[in-house]
C-alpha cells in the first residue's frame, strides 16, 4: 500500500535549529537575509541539511543558503 507523507517546507525557527545542530552557533550577521528568503522560497530541511555538513567554516555554509535561494527565486518570476 503506498502512503504519501506530508513534509513541510523549512522555516526559520526550523533553519536556526538545524544551524544549532549541524554548526554550533545560534546568531550570525546572515540570519536576518535568511529568514527573508526562507518565507520567498520553498526549501526542504533536508536540502538545508545537505549545505550544512559541508566542510567548509560558517560563514561560507549560510552563504551557501542564501545564493541557490536566490537563484530559485529568480527562476519563480
Amino acid at each position: 500500500m503506498d502512503k504519501q507523507i506530508h513534509l513541510s517546507y523549512c522555516n526559520f525557527s526550523a533553519f536556526k535549529q538545524l544551524v544549532v545542530n549541524y554548526l554550533c552557533i545560534t546568531e550570525h550577521e546572515l540570519f536576518e537575509k535568511i529568514e527573508v528568503l526562507l518565507g520567498e522560497v520553498q526549501v526542504t530541511p533536508a536540502e538545508i541539511a545537505e549545505e550544512l555538513t559541508k566542510d567548509c567554516d560558517a560563514t561560507e555554509c549560510l552563504q551557501d543558503q542564501i545564493l541557490p535561494s536566490q537563484e530559485n527565486d529568480q527562476g519563480r518570476h
